[in-house]
């Protein structure tokens, strides 16, 4: 009687195998393949990597480093294997559509990670092209896909919603939230002694906020903030990370011309995982002022490293709130936000903030993860 051969788990890592941007996504994209690669084998699986171009449609490729391709590394499904569309590509899935559909009629089932709707709810913070890659990959993967993880209850209420409204889906796939961890992976990275905070020379105390500039983010909001508080003698600096993104050269201009700049002010557009890990465990608290998020990775990164955080009072961020976030108002302006903010920092610095936590790991992600595609 011939073996029956192991269920296939073809994770794509189309767009962090090429470039990994150390944004949000891809730091939860890198978290969740790295701990699939024992956990996945543990299970039964057949673990490969693959990975998609313009003119190259999905194929195996050696991502880790313990990843010896030893067979050919075409994409050929069958009954019983899983895609996994781990990674956030948008033009990937959509330059070769016919191959899934092909994958899906040899048996293949499919799961998409989820991170937000945003672009269809507010077209307003993306630029034109971003929107229309994104409605079509979202109309592929409603298509094709057997099941969506969601990294929150939200996200996965808003994408429920939209496949009924926009594509007439009320059953026939399956959802999942996954607990997200909040250590930052770090694969192959070399020990990093000149950091970014060792090279500005900065010394004063901190705040930070991680995360790409762009308009949802509320970087403006919170520099205005600073800047009232600067003026009324505030000594502690304000740290942003985070690569430019779009709909910002105002703001990318203010901050480079500002007066503070290398002094209370300081941006890091590049930073590694190791020097991103060090900037949270220095620094004295954390600031999340995103007017919307499927999840927002930055602020249970920061709890994870025990430091204290002022989020803006959404409800995706309340759910932390055992946890010892503090909230300013949504619609806070300036003067509320500044004081705000001065009170929370006068606490962080009487070490009146009770941080727990959390106790979620990336090996409970990839758990839930693997439950749910079997």
């Amino acid at each position: 009687m011939p073996a029956i051969p192991p269920r296939r788990l073809f994770v794509d890592v189309s767009v962090i195998s090429r470039f990994d941007a150390g944004t949000g996504i891809q730091r939860v994209v890198r978290s969740l393949a790295l701990e699939l690669i024992a956990e996945a084998r543990a299970q039964g699986w057949e673990l490969q990597f693959v990975a998609a171009t313009r003119r190259r449609a999905f194929h195996r490729i050696a991502w880790s480093k313990d990843d010896c391709l030893t067979q050919p590394d075409a994409v050929e499904g069958r009954s019983g294997d899983v895609f996994v569309g781990l990674d956030y590509a948008l033009d990937a899935v959509r330059w070769h559509r016919g191959q899934l559909a092909a994958l899906r009629r040899n048996g293949v089932k499919f799961w998409f990670l989820v991170h937000d709707l945003l672009p269809l709810e507010r077209p307003d913070w993306f630029g034109a092209n971003t929107i229309v890659r994104y409605k079509a990959w979202l109309e592929i993967i409603a298509g094709v896909g057997d099941g969506f993880l969601c990294n929150s209850g939200q996200t996965e209420a808003h994408l429920c919603e939209v496949l009924r409204r926009d594509y007439g889906l009320t059953g026939g796939y399956a959802t999942k939230v996954l607990s997200m961890g909040y250590s930052i992976k770090q694969p192959d990275s070399p020990d990093a002694a000149d950091t970014a905070l060792h090279r500005s020379n900065l010394s004063a105390p901190y705040f930070l906020m991680v995360g790409t500039l762009e308009p949802r983010k509320g970087h403006a909001d919170i520099l205005s903030a600073f800047d009232r508080l600067w003026a009324e003698g505030l000594p502690d600096a304000l740290v942003f990370v985070g690569r430019k993104g779009w709909q910002v050269d105002e703001l990318s201009n203010f901050i480079k011309s500002h007066p503070l700049n290398g002094k209370k002010l300081f941006w890091f557009d590049d930073v590694s995982d190791r020097e991103l890990a060090a900037i949270y465990a220095q620094s004295h608290g954390s600031i999340v002022a995103s007017y919307a998020e499927g999840f927002g990775l930055p602020l249970i990164e920061a709890l994870g490293y025990g430091t204290p955080v002022l989020a803006r009072d959404l409800p995706v961020f309340r759910s932390h709130e055992e946890n010892g976030v503090h909230y300013f108002p949504a619609d806070a302006d300036t003067s509320t936000l500044s004081r705000a903010v001065k009170k929370w920092i006068e606490r962080v610095h009487a070490a009146d903030i009770e941080i727990i936590r959390p106790e979620t790991s990336w090996s409970d992600s990839t758990r839930q993860l693997l439950e749910a595609i079997k």
